[in-house]
């Protein structure tokens, strides 16, 4: 256990499913409430990518959040992405299946808090 708490990658790549499911769902709100009406954020079963070298598609259960444009217009997302991406602390999603995926394994408990109050920060 201390090797664990002592090396990141592995603490990350050995976090448990049910702790970022709970993650997930406790940012949820927050999202939600800082987007507004014209995005819908949801949480969602998604794989994260940990493979490099001779496994470079090597994946991981995971949950992330959901954000889907109400319009549906992929330049809504793209801009939300950007919007992400411009915060003090950036927060780097990818654009799939038409909404915008922040995979939140390797979000930390201690970073929680730091990444809800930057939301109001959101060019939007």
């Amino acid at each position: 256990e201390k090797l664990r708490e002592n090396l990141p990658t592995l603490r990350l790549i050995t976090k448990p499913l049910a702790v970022i499911e709970e993650l997930a769902t406790s940012l949820l709100p927050a999202f939600a409430s800082a987007l507004g009406p014209q995005y819908c954020v949801s949480v969602e079963a998604t794989l994260s990518q940990i493979g490099s070298g001779s496994l470079p598609v090597e994946t991981l259960p995971s949950s992330a959040l959901k954000i889907a444009s109400v319009s549906g217009a992929d330049s809504d997302l793209r801009a939300l992405s950007a919007a992400f991406r411009g915060l003090p602390r950036p927060v780097i999603g990818r654009i799939h299946q038409g909404a915008l995926w922040l995979d939140l394994r390797c979000l930390e408990n201690n970073q929680k808090i730091a990444l809800t109050q930057q939301l109001s920060e959101l060019a939007l």
